[in-house]
C-alpha cells in the first residue's frame, strides 16, 4: 500500500510547467512512496476510481514530476496517472546496486503488480526518451499492460543506437568493460552528461539548460552500473514475438539525439498492432507546436481505446 509523502520537490521542479499549457485548474498530484527497495517516490494524478491507469516511465534525464503537465492532460481526460521517480532519480534515493536498468524494470513490475492487487484495472505504459525501451521491457513481462506508448524506441543493444546515445565515439569501445568496472567503482557516481548527449535534450536552449542543471534529472550523478545496464539489458520477448498489446510511437520529428530512423529499426520489427506518429517541429523533449498538439491528438484517443476495451474486474 502506498504511503503518503510530504517531502516537497524543490522549486526548480515546477519550472517544467512553463514550457507547456496545462489544463486550467489542474489539480495538484498526490505524492506517495511505494514501498519497494528504499522507497519509490511517485505522483498520483486523476480520479482514484478511473477505469484505466497510465504509468509514466522517465529516462536518464528525467523523473516523475517533470511530466506533471502531460499527466494533467491525461487526468483531465478521466484517467489515473502514476509518475514514479525511478531509483536514484528525483526523490527516490537508492544504493548503487539499485540504480540499474534491469532493477528499474523490476521496480516497475512490482509497482504494477501492487496496483493491480489493490484495484484491478487496465494499464497503459508511456515511456519517454530511453524510458521508451524500458517501458517495452516492462510490457514484455507484465500481463496487466494493455497498451504501450513511447516517444522513442532506440534499442541500446543496437550499434546504430549506441552511436547516437554515447557522447564520444571512443567511449563505445568501453561498453563491454562497463559491467566489471561498475563492480569495482561501486558507489562512485559520475555526471550522466559526461557519457551521453544531454545537450541534445531539447531544441529549446532554456529547457535544455534546465534539464542539465536539475540535480534530480539531467544534472544527476549516477553509478557506472546504470550506464552498463543500459547497454546490456535484453527484453524477455524480442519485438518479432511481441503481441501482448498495441503500440503507439509518438516520435519527435526533429530529434537530433535519437532520430526517428533509429527508433524505426526497432519499431518495424514489432509484431503487435502499431501506430507511428511524427511530432512536427519537436526535439527529443517535445514541447514545440504543432507537435505537442499532435502528441495529445494521438495519445488521448489511444488511451481511450484501451479504456473502452478494458475487461471488468471479474474477468
Amino acid at each position: 500500500m502506498p504511503l503518503p509523502q510530504t517531502e516537497p520537490y524543490p522549486a526548480l521542479s515546477a519550472r517544467y510547467s512553463d514550457f507547456f499549457a496545462p489544463p486550467a485548474q489542474a489539480a495538484a498530484p498526490r505524492s506517495e512512496v511505494f514501498g519497494w527497495g528504499g522507497g519509490l517516490r511517485m505522483d498520483r494524478h486523476g480520479p482514484a476510481d478511473a477505469g484505466l491507469t497510465v504509468l509514466l516511465v522517465h529516462g536518464a534525464g528525467g523523473y516523475g514530476r517533470m511530466f506533471a503537465p502531460l499527466a494533467a492532460e491525461l487526468a483531465a481526460a478521466g484517467h489515473e496517472v502514476l509518475a514514479p521517480d525511478l531509483p536514484g532519480y528525483g526523490l527516490s534515493p537508492a544504493p548503487w546496486q539499485q540504480v540499474d536498468y534491469g532493477i528499474w524494470k523490476q521496480a516497475l513490475l512490482a509497482l504494477i503488480h501492487a496496483e493491480h492487487q489493490r484495484r484491478p484495472r487496465s494499464l497503459v505504459l508511456l515511456g519517454a526518451s530511453i524510458g521508451g525501451y524500458l517501458a517495452y521491457l516492462v510490457a514484455a513481462e507484465s500481463p496487466w499492460v494493455r497498451g504501450l506508448a513511447v516517444t522513442t524506441l532506440a534499442d541500446p543493444r543496437d550499434p546504430v543506437a549506441q552511436a547516437a546515445l554515447v557522447r564520444q565515439p571512443w567511449m563505445r569501445a568501453l561498453l563491454p568493460g562497463l559491467r566489471p568496472l561498475s563492480r569495482l567503482t561501486r558507489s562512485l557516481r559520475v555526471p550522466v552528461r559526461w557519457f551521453t548527449h544531454m545537450q541534445r535534450m531539447s531544441r529549446n536552449p532554456e529547457l535544455t539548460a534546465l534539464v542539465c542543471a536539475d540535480p534530480l534529472g539531467g544534472g544527476n550523478r549516477v553509478p557506472v552500473g546504470l550506464l552498463a545496464s543500459l547497454f546490456d539489458t535484453a527484453p524477455a520477448v524480442e519485438p518479432e514475438q511481441f503481441t501482448r498489446c498495441p503500440v503507439l510511437m509518438v516520435h519527435p520529428a526533429c530529434d537530433d539525439w535519437t532520430p526517428v530512423a533509429i527508433s524505426d529499426r526497432f519499431y518495424q520489427r514489432l509484431a503487435a498492432p502499431k501506430q507511428r506518429v511524427l511530432l512536427d517541429e519537436c526535439g527529443h523533449f517535445p514541447i514545440e507546436q504543432p507537435g505537442l498538439d499532435q502528441l495529445r491528438d494521438a495519445l488521448l484517443p489511444f488511451v481511450a481505446r484501451i479504456a473502452d476495451l478494458a475487461p471488468s474486474a471479474s474477468d
